[in-house]
């Protein structure tokens, strides 16, 4: 069961839930689904979701299991975005 997602349905009106279903490329009852624990999102479909949603629906709620990977993957790439090189900087 997803939390996250059953919270964010029970307070969305029907209007909201159809577009950022419609938005996100999936149906209402995918999202049902979803919260139910019936189907797991996949990493491109949480993020769908966390865009069309403007970020009420997010892709560490939807999927925990990421998160280890984005930190490792955020890690390698700061040095690339900062210029800076952690190893030899002291």
């Amino acid at each position: 069961m997803n939390d996250h997602l059953r919270d964010w349905l029970a307070t969305a009106t029907n209007d909201r839930r159809r577009d950022v279903a419609a938005a996100a490329k999936t149906t209402v009852g995918h999202l049902w689904q979803l919260a139910g624990g019936h189907r797991k999102a996949s990493a491109e479909m949480a993020e769908r979701l966390q865009d069309a949603s403007g970020g009420e629906i997010t892709i560490a709620g939807l999927r925990p299991d990421l998160i280890p990977f984005a930190r490792k993957a955020l890690q390698v790439a700061r040095p690339a975005i900062t210029g800076i090189d952690e190893a030899n900087s002291a």
